[in-house]
């Protein structure tokens, strides 16, 4: 076995952008799958490009690392990340915009993801068990748009076709 690796990092993901993404984790021994739904841009001030967010998933820091958290021993795994970005960070003290649009983007992705690819593979399924105001739905409603649910199923398009073992071969 090689001591050489690489991966391939594209612009997009070095862009200071709202994101939802999906890692699809994949056990290098039992080729169990496991998916983990996220964002970038928090409900403080930040916004971490994807690649940030990816390496910090898979970082001993606690408050960042959601993968080694979730997954133990994460090299255990072999990941791929899929996103779609929602526009340009904005700081939350110029406009709250893009956090309440890419919160409710991750919540769709993450129901999303459990109809499609199966909640018990989800290791962060949203649960959807709390009260929502009514102004608070409207707003949700409003930001959840065609164009939006497109880019959302385009994104589980590409998961899926990933998971197709002629993909990876």
């Amino acid at each position: 076995m090689s001591n050489v690796h690489s991966f391939h990092v594209p612009g997009e993901a070095t862009r200071r952008e709202y994101a939802v993404y999906v890692i699809v984790a994949q056990h290098r021994v039992s080729c169990d799958v496991l998916f983990y739904v996220g964002k970038t841009g928090d409900n403080r001030e930040g916004c971490n490009p994807m690649i940030s967010r990816a390496g910090n998933h898979l970082s001993f820091n606690r408050i960042h690392s959601q993968s080694r958290n979730f997954f133990g021993s994460p090299e255990e795994y072999d990941f791929e990340f899929f996103f779609t970005t929602f526009g340009h960070y904005v700081p939350p003290s110029r406009s709250r915009d893009g956090i309440e649009l890419v919160n409710e983007m991750e919540r769709q992705l993450n129901q999303l993801v459990q109809r499609e690819l199966g909640r018990d593979n989800v290791v962060n399924p949203l649960m959807l068990n709390g009260y929502v105001p009514k102004g608070q739905r409207e707003i949700r409603a409003r930001l959840d748009t065609a164009d939006r649910k497109s880019q959302l199923e385009q994104l589980i398009s590409a998961v899926k076709e990933f998971l197709k073992p002629t993909s990876r071969s």
